[in-house]
């Protein structure tokens, strides 16, 4: 088993923002869609669609704050997402995992979700 993909939905105007910002901050690129009902982006990293992005209000069956708590991802260098994110006025902190060779860059996207971006040191 292995994580396919992370899904964030919003309002258009707002999901343009989330589309831009993980393309800046993460270099994720903007791919093939398949023509779904509703509109939206898929944004891939290492070839494989990684984050989708949808268009719409997020469902009323969901509780008022969804629990997930963060999105994580993998990289080989922090550097320059640390310094694509203080140039964007993006607050973030890095913090080393107790025990392990790990250094983690925690922030927060545009729609308020958690991100750490994770990097063996």
């Amino acid at each position: 088993m292995e994580l396919d993909h992370v899904n964030i939905t919003a309002p258009m105007e707002t999901l343009k923002r989330v589309r831009d910002f993980y393309a800046q901050v993460l270099g994720l690129t903007e791919g093939e869609r398949p023509n779904f009902r509703r509109n939206g982006f898929w944004l891939y990293g290492n070839g494989r669609a990684i984050l989708h992005l949808i268009d719409g209000e997020v469902s009323g069956d969901q509780p008022e704050k969804p629990y997930l708590d963060h999105i994580a991802f993998r990289t080989d260098a922090l550097e320059p997402v640390k310094q694509r994110l203080d140039a964007l006025g993006v607050a973030n902190h890095l913090m080393d995992v107790p025990g392990r060779n790990v250094r983690q860059l925690v922030f927060f996207d545009p729609v308020g979700n958690k991100v750490e971006v994770n990097a063996v040191v």
